[in-house]
């Protein structure tokens, strides 16, 4: 593969593809070279996050690297943060200060009334009615998000857990789409589940194995009305780990998500890979795939949830997504054969980011870097 400035150029098998003169050398051999991968479910929102307008650039890149890029995630949808410290962050890394993944935000989740999560820990916007939902999307877009989120059903601390009514999800949905902006629920349960499908939403952000097996007319709207799934089904194992729950309700959880994933691919729903990291605290993202391949999928579908399924949701086909002539070079390369052992995919070597490295950043690998011909 040939890069020049910052896009692909050529691909093909070494006989027919012309290195020039004074070029740099990576050499790969027997590695595997990947499009670069998205993470469409993350968060910034650890202190670091938070702060991100003023830490010094090489920290920053130590906990981007540590988080993302280390495990090849050049393109990352931060599904809620705190929108003006994830603007910045954004605005630094596309600025050349530091190295970093490419960033769509939708900025502070919205719920309904009273639905601030337990575990999050300031309160939430609110949406009380269509009219006053229209109006806060409105201003959420014009401070520089480029989505909206919403909690369609909430984990408080009482029971039951609220609902978002549809209508509200509706003019969220409409407002949102006449800006040309997506939309994404996180749905808990059944009712939240419907409420996101119904009112229009573009993605949801997890599987609800709360809600146990779903009706197939549930599972046949998800794809009818194009609505992407990002499974996030290691956050479940990990969460049901650390509060030291039984291992049934684990097992339990981790079959239920594993069929809702299994159904919405098999009806030809398109799934986006994330892991809910910046939340989950684990950054290591084999375990996702493990869960993914145990629930049906073949290696190829997973490949497409990391690479061209994400860019083409988030209109980035033209761009990347794919290695091929014309893309942005972004690309990451592993060592073994994710064909033969699914893990293989966590084996980051190398990761490139419009040409870039920007894993590892220095030093560069001697193994890898070598003068091209004179």
């Amino acid at each position: 593969m040939l890069i020049s400035s910052g896009r692909i150029s050529a691909v093909g098998p070494r006989s027919e593809v012309e290195i020039p003169a004074g070029a740099t050398v990576l050499d790969t051999s027997g590695q595997t070279l990947l499009a670069g991968f998205w993470n469409s479910h993350v968060h910034f929102t650890e202190p670091w996050g938070q702060d991100a307008a003023a830490l010094p650039t090489s920290e920053l890149e130590q906990h981007l690297r540590d988080m993302l890029l280390r495990h090849g995630f050049v393109h990352v949808v931060d599904t809620g943060s705190f929108p003006e410290a994830t603007l910045a962050l954004r605005r630094r890394i596309e600025a050349g200060e530091l190295a970093g993944p490419s960033i769509i935000t939708a900025g502070a989740p919205l719920v309904t009334v009273e639905g601030t999560p337990w575990y999050v820990p300031v309160k939430l916007p609110e949406l009380r009615t269509p009219e006053q939902a229209r109006v806060l999307v409105r201003e959420q877009l014009a401070g520089g998000t480029d989505a909206i989120k919403l909690f369609t059903c909430s984990l408080t601390e009482r029971k039951p857990f609220p609902v978002m009514p549809l209508a509200i999800v509706q003019a969220v949905t409409e407002e949102a789409h006449a800006h040309g902006k997506p939309v994404f629920a996180h749905p808990t349960n059944a009712a939240g589940l419907s409420a996101a499908v119904e009112g229009g939403v573009d993605v949801v952000v997890h599987t609800a194995p709360m809600a146990g097996p779903l009706p197939d007319a549930l599972h046949e709207a998800m794809v009818r009305r194009k609505v992407a799934l990002v499974p996030t089904l290691s956050l479940f194992e990990w969460e049901l780990k650390r509060a030291n729950e039984a291992p049934a309700l684990l097992e339990r959880f981790t079959q239920v998500g594993a069929e809702q994933v299994r159904r919405h691919a098999r009806l030809g729903g398109r799934i986006l890979f994330g892991t809910d990291v910046g939340y989950m605290t684990d950054y290591e993202p084999r375990r996702e795939y493990v869960l993914l391949r145990g629930a049906g999928l073949e290696l190829r579908d997973i490949l497409a949830s990391l690479t061209t399924n994400p860019a083409n949701q988030f209109g980035r086909e033209a761009r990347t997504g794919r290695l091929a002539p014309g893309l942005d070079a972004d690309v990451v390369v592993i060592d073994g054969d994710p064909s033969r052992d699914i893990e293989a995919l966590g084996n980051v070597r190398l990761v490139l980011r419009q040409g870039k490295i920007v894993y590892p950043l220095s030093p560069m690998p001697s193994s890898l870097a070598r003068p091209g011909p004179p």
